[in-house]
């Protein structure tokens, strides 16, 4: 049977949904883009089907095949997911009528939205056999040669005189009553947005959050005190070697199952954390600095219900972006990390991703934090296929601001000693002989809260010392590790305590960095 397949692809989405300092027009961004392929996509093909009775998530069910084949439905959903939608018409016009409805409807109500658009007449037959890796292939061809020859519209062209929104540089040409300030079309759909897209995160884990609890969308709330050097930490997690796993896919019902089941997988994850979060809530206060009564009376919340410590800005099919308070961002990766290891999925492969973790300060530009982030991501999937392409694996970094440029270059600038480099990481979540997150941590509780038996504590100046050390020359290292020797102390890490460095690297300077970014609890049940 022959019909018509429309594929679409979102263009730029970390540019749409991190173009902006204010958490809220982030979190109002990603709830957008999410119903492009939702209400919107819904709403036109009910304009131009309105009897049709379409169910728009029968392709969900396991065993629900392409109904269009069988039945006089005119649209069947091939599959969404990983920022793609493939679609079937029986008509070749009302193919051509939904791109041009559906790309107009998202002018008006997702202005910046950017799209591109293959559409390609097929068999049928041949998407739900093995001949569905070759014709997806000329499918996603013609995308990308579309992506080349055309730059759509996304935004209605600004005005000839008319002041720019200091948000995203567009026209202000809208009033924001709630903020009392013009802004343009592009910040007010993603603000009234925002509102929305709380709500539905709040239903959907409704379960986790016990009514107790409530989510924020205000980067000062995220439970920072008040008046303190405070910190956030953008969190990126990237599943590992999924787009080839799509790609392997042999039929249009693997590629669906494939596509629910990581999605699926993901949430799971994400509800695993919640969980943590809310079962171990005054650990994480006291990690905050909310250690007595008095102080946890301030703990910020709204209505009768405390805030996470912890906002998603985007769930989707294999990645994920938060954002929490700075001084829990690797634990919250690291709990993350650790279910997604343990969900299945429907093609029987195991699941990894990798981890980016930006702390920086609650001031400092967002989207440049997110870019940060998602370098160290980048970086942590590096080191992983360096390692043998196991596992799962995560990268941070501490802004305390002042530096600029890419990550590689403010490490080769300012992390490096005359010895060699400073930096040990990225670490694999686990165990490793020598890139071990649990080592890390390990070594992290025994260099500060709990020596080995009959070996004295070290003192934090000494602690402090140690990070100014090791940036010296070797001199200097080899004294410093003499005298804690003589003075009865002893460093973590019996292939670096004697000379601080082994093979031009050493672990102290990332012990004594994620010192005060890691809670102690947690720490405790690391050691």
């Amino acid at each position: 049977m022959a019909v018509h397949a429309v594929l679409i692809d979102m263009v730029s989405i970390q540019r749409y949904v991190f173009g902006s300092n204010k958490l809220k027009e982030n979190i109002g961004a990603s709830y957008l883009i999410q119903e492009v392929y939702e209400a919107y996509l819904q709403k036109v093909i009910n304009c131009i089907f309105p009897s049709a009775n379409i169910n728009f998530t029968a392709w969900k069910e396991e065993q629900h095949k392409c109904l269009i084949e069988e039945t006089d439905n005119p649209f069947e959903v091939g599959y969404i997911g990983g920022g793609n939608a493939l679609l079937f018409f029986k008509d070749r016009d009302r193919a051509r009528e939904f791109i041009e409805r559906w790309t107009t409807t998202l002018l008006v109500e997702t202005p910046g939205v950017v799209t591109a658009i293959a559409c390609d007449g097929f068999n049928l037959k041949d998407f739900q056999s093995e001949k569905f890796q070759s014709e997806n292939k000329k499918l996603f061809d013609k995308l990308q040669e579309n992506k080349y020859r055309f730059i759509p519209q996304a935004v209605i062209p600004r005005h000839g005189i008319i002041a720019e929104c200091s948000h995203t540089g567009y026209s202000m040409d809208i009033w924001n009553e709630k903020e009392q300030e013009y802004v343009s079309s592009v910040a007010y759909a993603k603000i009234c947005a925002s509102q929305e897209a709380t709500k539905k995160l709040e239903d959907k884990f409704e379960k986790e959050l016990k009514g107790e609890y409530r989510f924020t969308d205000q980067l000062d709330e995220l439970g920072q005190l008040k008046g303190e050097d405070s910190h956030i930490a953008i969190v990126h997690i990237d599943g590992n070697g999924m787009g080839e796993r799509f790609r392997q896919t042999k039929t249009l019902k693997e590629i669906r199952k494939l596509s629910i089941s990581v999605k699926a997988a993901t949430d799971e994850s994400f509800r695993v954390l919640l969980k943590t979060i809310t079962e171990k809530f005054q650990d994480i206060q006291n990690a905050l600095g909310y250690d007595t009564d008095e102080k946890r009376k301030k703990y910020p919340g709204k209505n009768g219900k405390m805030n996470i410590p912890l906002r998603s800005i985007i769930i989707g099919g294999d990645d994920i972006t938060f954002v929490c308070d700075g001084k829990l961002g690797v634990y919250f990766a690291r709990i993350f990390l650790e279910a997604f290891e343990k969900q299945q999925v429907s093609d029987n492969e195991a699941l990894s991703a990798c981890a980016g973790i930006a702390m920086t300060k609650t001031k400092y530009p967002f989207h440049r934090g997110y870019e940060l982030a998602d370098d160290l991501c980048k970086n942590a999937k590096k080191r992983r296929k360096e390692k043998g392409g196991e596992g799962s694996w995560l990268d941070f970094h501490i802004a305390y601001g002042g530096f600029s440029g890419t990550l590689d270059e403010i490490r080769k600038s300012h992390y490096q000693s005359v010895q060699g480099k400073l930096i040990f990481g990225p670490y694999k979540i686990g165990d490793h002989p020598v890139y071990g997150f649990n080592t890390l941590t390990a070594n992290i509780w025994k260099l500060k809260y709990k020596q080995y038996p009959k070996v004295k504590n070290i003192p934090g100046s000494k602690i402090k010392e140690l990070r100014k050390i090791i940036t010296l020359g070797e001199e200097a290292t080899r004294t410093f590790a003499s005298e804690i020797k003589a003075r009865g102390y002893e460093l973590p890490g019996n292939n670096y305590k004697i000379h601080l460095f082994e093979n031009s690297m050493t672990p102290y300077f990332d012990m004594v960095e994620l010192m005060e970014f890691y809670p102690e609890f947690a720490l405790a049940e690391s050691s």
